[in-house]
């Protein structure tokens, strides 16, 4: 009986574990190389450069093998005034970021779509401030939106069958 009752406290300890993660590794994009092209409708700083490194890093691994798969993305940039701060010195800016993006396999378009962030930032008296603080926002905003995109990338179910 006590070997019963043994038997019974591995199999369940080992193998009721109610833990299961919600996404798998996709053994697909991690053997094809994903040819990413970034177009920017004016000159932004390295937001293109940034962007592009970002999802090189998430969509290529060392040992994928050269494919058809492509990825192209368009950047646009506005920025607005948000009006005067309370301090009377400063003004806040808006600064959206819209992504459009494609992705093509050998036969033809799998999935597009557009991406919106947005993020504010201040501007005052010291131009060599207000440079860096745009220049954070925009880094920042593109960084998270370049992650979002590998994601939702990664992430997609779709309709037919990927031929690289």
């Amino acid at each position: 009986m006590k070997k019963f009752i043994y038997l019974l406290i591995f199999f369940f300890g080992f193998c009721s574990c109610s833990y299961k993660p919600l996404y798998k590794k996709n053994a697909f994009f991690s053997k094809y190389a994903i040819n990413v092209t970034i177009k920017s409708h004016g000159k932004y700083e390295n937001n293109a450069n940034l962007m592009n490194s970002i999802l090189n890093q998430k969509l290529r691994h060392k040992s994928s093998a050269p494919s058809n798969l492509k990825l192209i993305v368009s950047i646009d940039r506005s920025i607005s005034d948000l009006g005067m701060n309370k301090d009377l010195f400063t003004f806040g800016k808006m600064l959206v970021y819209n992504i459009s993006f494609a992705f093509y396999d050998k036969k033809g378009l799998l999935t597009s779509g557009k991406l919106t962030g947005k993020t504010t930032y201040n501007i005052g008296k010291n131009a060599y401030a207000n440079i860096v603080s745009k220049e954070d926002a925009s880094k920042k905003l593109i960084s998270s939106l370049s992650q979002n995109l590998a994601n939702i990338i990664m992430a997609m179910d779709f309709k037919r069958i990927i031929s690289p």
